[in-house]
């Protein structure tokens, strides 16, 4: 199979138009969190709208909500469907087939995606041990106190347990698909996984980058083995809910888990 991105042509506006979008979300999901994390000054802007009466800090909650979950569906999702569809010329079907989007073997796939978050969660919390034992700032171990400024419990289940299905469809999904058919396999889970953990420099914290690096290389090689996403979108998902659980009811019995 050629790579896809050789049906790429620059002649064509329907083809600089899925370029256009797709540089947005590799500016907005990759290249502003880099940013941001050696300027924190949007967060503290942020965290100052979070002082304001009950009834509009819920308003603000919603809205900010709202429209987290919308910007992450346009960007990780709705757009690269676009490239399938204008650039490479595929049917949704295609595209879903594409993305490794499969029903077969599902149950295969769930048993992976149990199986790689037990291995995730394991490999977080004997470094968070380790850091512990160092004397490391506990408080650098985790983001969830960055997401609680902004976020009631009941959203951030709702936000923790949605997200994961985009950040897959983006990362191991179209990005894993596009470099495999350039670089190959290898090449796709490394860059993959470097590029999810870049994403997550908006916290300002290194252990919230190095880890979804990590999680990122198992997750890749889970969807090469397995030729399904829903094994990292399962994994991804039982990761999240697991550790945001573990974090409000025993945060002094256990580090801190990263929510990916």
């Amino acid at each position: 199979m050629l790579p896809s991105f050789m049906d790429f042509n620059i002649r064509k506006p329907s083809h600089i138009f899925s370029l256009l979008l797709l540089s947005v979300t590799l500016i907005l999901i990759i290249v502003l969190p880099v940013l941001s994390f050696f300027d924190a000054s949007l967060p503290s802007e942020l965290s100052q709208m979070t002082q304001l009466p009950d009834t509009m800090k819920l308003i603000f909650e919603i809205f900010l909500l709202t429209f987290q979950l919308a910007l992450i569906t346009v960007l990780l999702i709705f757009f690269p469907v676009i490239w399938y569809v204008l650039v490479n010329k595929l049917t949704l079907k295609e595209v879903f087939n594409r993305l490794r989007l499969r029903l077969e073997g599902i149950d295969v796939a769930f048993l992976w995606g149990i199986v790689s978050a037990v291995v995730m969660f394991g490999i977080v919390f004997l470094i968070g041990l380790i850091l512990v034992f160092m004397d490391y700032n506990v408080e650098e171990l985790s983001n969830i106190p960055n997401l609680q400024q902004y976020f009631s419990i009941p959203s951030l289940f709702l936000l923790i347990a949605i997200q994961p299905i985009a950040e897959e469809i983006f990362f191991r999904g179209f990005l894993l698909d596009k470099i495999e058919s350039l670089a190959g396999k290898s090449m796709a889970i490394v860059t993959t996984a470097v590029l999810f953990g870049l994403a997550h420099m908006s916290y300002g914290k290194i252990y919230p980058v190095i880890m979804p690096m990590i999680m990122g290389l198992i997750l890749g090689f889970v969807v090469i083995k397995t030729k399904n996403l829903y094994s990292a979108i399962i994994a991804h998902v039982i990761f999240n809910l697991t550790a945001f659980i573990l974090s409000i009811l025993s945060q002094n019995l256990v580090p801190e888990a990263l929510i990916l």
